[in-house]
């Protein structure tokens, strides 16, 4: 790793005082300056950000938090250690530095010199070339490339039985009426279905509370499906630079199987995604086989772990297949051989 000693790095403890030019460099929404205020707001993690300059311009920056983890996620048993977080402090699939590879390193290798304890980097797409960190694979994001001009056409592209599968779902759906409303229509029926994703989850790594997902910014639409006044399913997503992102979301698990709820839910996220044009939608980590089922593919995430101490280093590097996300599930290409991938 070739350091750049010409970089001016600066901590800062709220995300008011974040450059101008942080969201400039930003490939996530999830990174954005409005929604680490508003992470901060409701879901405060002692937040600190590092911000590096060149010639009193930034270059790249880091956004770091503490909480507690469960290191054996993946071996699925339980070890909850406190840890710095190089991320955002929410289950999303985005990384926590942000700016050019080449300033990334440095001002990693500078927070890994300034802080203490247990250092755990997340979602970060290319390996990492500084000495003593343990790099493994985490959870893949899920990403469906949309180059479809309208829902007939998506249908139009699929191999004949995975668009029957789709059909058939939709069948379920058909008295299934859609509300879309702003987050600040939230409920606690809603929050009690987001706990009861919770519950099966397997790789969560925090519970947020109600007042996150009502206060959530404009920009965040609720979307809620219900049959009889009874909600079955929701999720919340956003739009920028031509992606779509699914958030979070919710399903009744008693009535999930006589609508097809989940399958639904992420129907109606394409749906959404072709309505507004873009062009690539997001949707997140875990769930690989559901979502491949519908036309995402996964792109690799790494992460990395690192302590100063040789011997706890040593321990980690001894468990690193305890540590790794090593599940590879079948994924299979749903569109028809003579369609044309662009």
């Amino acid at each position: 790793m070739r350091l750049d000693n010409n970089l001016k790095i600066t901590t800062l403890k709220s995300a008011d005082k974040l450059d101008l030019d942080w969201d400039v460099l930003c490939d996530s929404t999830y990174q954005r300056v409005r929604f680490l205020k508003h992470i901060e707001l409701y879901n405060y993690c002692n937040q600190k950000y590092y911000q590096a300059h060149k010639n009193e311009k930034l270059v790249a920056g880091a956004v770091v938090y503490s909480l507690k983890v469960n290191v054996l996620t993946f071996a699925k048993y339980e070890l909850k250690l406190p840890m710095t977080i190089i991320g955002i402090p929410v289950s999303v699939d985005a990384q926590g530095i942000i700016g050019a590879e080449e300033y990334c390193e440095t001002i990693l290798d500078y927070i890994m010199r300034q802080e203490h304890g247990i250092i755990l980097c997340l979602n970060y797409d290319v390996p990492i070339e500084i000495k003593k960190i343990i790099e493994m694979q985490t959870l893949p994001s899920m990403i469906f490339n949309l180059k479809i001009p309208s829902w007939e056409a998506y249908l139009d592209t699929m191999r004949h039985n995975h668009r029957r599968r789709i059909l058939k779902a939709q069948d379920k759906f058909s008295n299934v009426i859609l509300k879309e409303n702003l987050c600040a229509m939230f409920t606690t029926e809603h929050y009690n279905l987001y706990l009861d994703v919770l519950k099966v989850s397997k790789t969560k790594l925090e519970v947020l509370n109600f007042d996150f997902f009502i206060n959530l910014p404009s920009e965040f639409k609720l979307h809620s499906f219900y049959s009889e006044n009874k909600l079955l399913a929701w999720h919340i997503s956003t739009s920028f630079n031509n992606i779509y992102y699914f958030l979070f979301g919710g399903i009744n698990y008693e009535l999930r199987d006589a609508f097809d709820s989940y399958y639904n839910n992420l129907i109606q996220i394409i749906k959404e995604a072709i309505a507004v044009s873009s062009t690539t939608i997001n949707f997140g980590q875990t769930a690989e086989v559901s979502k491949n089922r519908l036309g995402a593919t996964p792109h690799n995430k790494k992460m990395f772990i690192y302590h100063k101490n040789r011997l706890v280093s040593s321990i980690f590097k001894w468990s690193k297949n305890l540590l790794t996300y090593s599940l590879q599930p079948t994924m299979v290409d749903i569109r028809k051989k003579n369609f044309n991938r662009g």
